[in-house]
């Protein structure tokens, strides 16, 4: 039995947490308190899974100019990232950042090309959330892709980071 846990963290206020280990998977919605991230939850999230391994390895996107967004959430997003990568610092926790294109390239291998219209109108992009979608329920039918009981609707942050953290378990990280 291999004691490597691989960590996958999709950065964000409506992100998540996941961790990989074995054939088991966990999830975590990310910790807030009203409409901010609970750092000491998420701390607390970070410390009880890597405690669990020997060999923990946490994967979270390298954050870049996300198209639209406001400065607020810019800096929210990166206040974040940063929080998680002191964490593993201070923690000694090994951990990757990878750029979104590289972990989706990996993890929608076989996943047919789907576009959707532009917020212009103008353009159609790349639908990344679909993809995930379709990648996460072919690789792992059974997972809950919810957080609660009554929720429908899967769960964009959980669904990214159980990818990266496959990813991270695919690269041997």
């Amino acid at each position: 039995m291999n004691n490597k846990i691989y960590v996958g963290i999709d950065i964000g206020k409506e992100g998540a947490i996941a961790a990989i280990h074995d054939e088991k998977i966990a999830t975590w919605p990310m910790p807030k308190i009203k409409t901010e991230i609970d750092y000491h939850e998420l701390s607390s999230i970070l410390s009880r899974i890597c405690s669990d391994s020997e060999k923990p390895h946490i994967v979270f996107e390298k954050l870049g100019v996300i198209f639209g967004s406001s400065k607020q959430t810019a800096f929210s997003m990166g206040n974040q990232a940063g929080a998680v990568e002191m964490k593993c610092i201070c923690q000694g926790i090994p951990y990757t950042k990878v750029n979104a294109k590289d972990w989706q390239k990996i993890m929608f291998q076989g996943v047919e090309e789907i576009s959707k219209s532009s917020k212009t109108g103008k353009t159609s992009v790349r639908d990344t959330k679909a993809m995930a979608l379709i990648a996460i329920k072919r690789l792992f039918p059974d997972l809950k892709l919810t957080f609660g009981e009554k929720a429908t609707k899967p769960h964009d942050g959980l669904i990214d980071a159980v990818l990266m953290a496959e990813y991270g378990r695919r690269n041997n990280l």
